[in-house]
């Protein structure tokens, strides 16, 4: 039997959303939770300075505005920016649904520019909830039951999460901010670190000046006797808010930067190094090994080279690699580890012939190995299989493959159907392991190993899509269909029913179905391929081994305490 899902909470803030592109701030987190089997509903608050900038073009336009007509204006910012991070996710790959105060019915009442919300339809968020995994909402807006526009006051973002963490019954509430968590007096003004709130009662809360946290999302919390957290990105220690006498002096949640050497720097690799450099207090890249290092720009105190080896070898805290292949990345993977450092890949044929031996390796030497983006892109398949309960696995997992089956039913000609499939980097130069099933049954190897069965993949693969596209008349909806089960794996092409969840499943998306021993199924969906995708789940890896180490700092410090 699966595991009950749970349902957290996540509310940005403008502390945080500084702009357009920190909204893949919002995007880590998120995944993050997703990728632990949580349902999440992302709260969102306008970018930094965004509802200024509104109010003071209603000052400018009208000064006399009506309050309803000012609030239909402002809560423009966080209209503005949950559907940019509605897009954000999109182009990671990652489901979500884009919801709004309307379709769910938040019913506020009071003053317009100042509401306490009422009412809300549970029933449509858990409906996205259970289809999609995600709901994006704006914070701070509601309507009243005449249909208009109000807003829940200076800050109000964070009753809105409140709000509906209640409504919803919700399992966590977490405040996201661009602070670990709640001090006695902001710690940025102060020469002598104040004291920090391991768990906070309402009443000290309260007696902050209510720029961390509006007073009124504390009032609500107290009245409904609702306990929600406050906490940096990707943090692990929070401070705890709730009815309970509050508990200072906690160790703050901080975390050593950690120095990353990337191997190759490709389509994945230039994604993921993008993505690492928008982190500079996490994470600091020391080496970059790519075929033709001349076309990367100079970086100060970074190493460049065309030798991954050489950069496995250079004492870096992580090494990512995105090379692909087996005898230069066994190489790379081999000499981080044995030089301490964790080890990171996107490469599903390198796990897939040496996983079990670089799982003893790392274990030796105590260090962490990860290798999420290697099955399924940004579809969260591995960390989905901690479950003994678990008796086959049936999906799409090759993303190229699906994207020219989509062209191809299209009309377009084959060949032009994987050139389009090379050019939005679905495919590679070279993609006969995509066509003829080897790729998909890598990742089925991979989940094999992460289930601890033992299976034999000779004679897996079924008929390839070279051969199924030379038949004189192939018919559709057809795809290319992985199957596991502790008995063996198989790969082919494969007629589908027409409007099933796999025919719906088009371009570079992936499907997973997980069938557990009481019969019911878990079902994963995202895009299984592409530079963002991939990228994403390569970081995932990256920020969990931070929280590894992380706690690991933190248990140490407390011994010595």
């Amino acid at each position: 039997m699966p595991k009950p899902k749970r349902t957290i909470v996540l509310k940005f803030g403008g502390s945080v959303l500084l702009d357009e592109r920190r909204l893949r701030i919002a995007v880590h987190e998120i995944y993050r939770w997703r990728r632990e089997g949580w349902r999440v509903v992302a709260v969102v608050s306008a970018l930094a300075g965004r509802t200024e900038e509104l109010s003071n073009q209603c000052d400018e336009l009208c000064p006399n505005s009506s309050d309803h007509v000012r609030a239909c204006l402002l809560g423009l910012g966080e209209r503005e920016s949950s559907t940019l991070l509605g897009i954000h996710l999109d182009r990671a790959g990652i489901p979500a649904r884009m919801l709004t105060p309307g379709t769910v019915e938040l019913r506020a009442y009071g003053p317009a520019l100042d509401a306490q919300p009422e009412s809300v339809n549970c029933t449509r968020i858990n409906d996205a909830l259970d289809k999609d995994g995600v709901v994006v909402f704006p914070g701070f807006v509601a309507l009243t039951e005449s249909g208009e526009s109000v807003t829940l006051g200076r800050g109000g973002s964070d009753l809105s999460a409140v709000f509906l963490a209640n409504q919803l019954q919700a399992d966590c509430c977490r405040l996201i901010k661009d602070v670990d968590g709640l001090y006695e007096s902001d710690p940025a003004s102060s020469d002598i670190a104040p004291a920090r709130y391991q768990y906070a009662s309402y009443e000290d809360a309260l007696e902050t000046d209510g720029s961390i946290i509006q007073h009124k999302a504390l009032q609500f919390a107290q009245t409904h006797a609702i306990e929600f957290e406050l906490g940096r990105f990707n943090g692990t220690r929070p401070t705890t808010i709730g009815p309970a006498e509050s508990v200072l002096n906690e160790i703050p949640d901080t975390t050593k930067k950690l120095s990353v050497g990337l191997c190759g720097c490709g389509t994945v690799g230039g994604g993921v190094l993008e993505l690492i450099e928008q982190l500079p207090d996490l994470f600091e890249v020391t080496g970059i090994a790519r075929r033709n290092p001349e076309r990367c720009c100079e970086r100060d105190n970074v190493l460049i080279t065309d030798s991954a080896t050489e950069v496995a070898r250079f004492g870096a805290d992580v090494i990512i690699e995105t090379i692909g292949g087996c005898k230069v990345s066994l190489d790379v993977a081999t000499s981080a580890i044995t030089n301490g450092a964790d080890f990171i890949t996107a490469n599903k044929a390198l796990i897939a012939e040496y996983g079990t031996d670089l799982h003893i390796l790392s274990s030796h030497h105590h260090k962490e190995i990860r290798a999420s983006a290697s099955v399924g892109g940004a579809v969260p398949v591995l960390e989905s299989l901690n479950d003994d309960s678990i008796v086959s696995v049936k999906g799409i997992l090759n993303g190229t493959g699906n994207a020219i089956l989509g062209s191809l039913q299209a009309g377009i000609d084959f060949n032009e159907a994987v050139l389009d499939a090379q050019a939005k980097g679905f495919a590679e130069a070279d993609p006969s392991r995509d066509l003829d099933g080897r790729d998909a049954l890598d990742k089925l190897s991979v989940i094999a190993q992460k289930l601890g069965w033992s299976i034999n993949t000779d004679d897996s693969l079924g008929q390839s899509l070279t051969d199924w596209v030379q038949q004189n008349k192939p018919t559709y909806p057809a795809r290319q269909i992985a199957k596991l089960n502790p008995n063996g794996a198989s790969v082919g092409v494969e007629l589908v029913a027409a409007s099933s969840d796999y025919e719906k499943t088009q371009n570079e998306w992936n499907i997973v179905e997980l069938m557990h021993a009481d019969g019911s199924i878990t079902t994963l969906r995202g895009k299984g391929a592409g530079r963002w995708p991939t990228s994403e789940a390569v970081l995932a890896d990256l920020l969990e081994v931070s929280r590894i180490r992380s706690d690991q700092t933190h248990a140490s410090e407390v011994c010595h305490v």
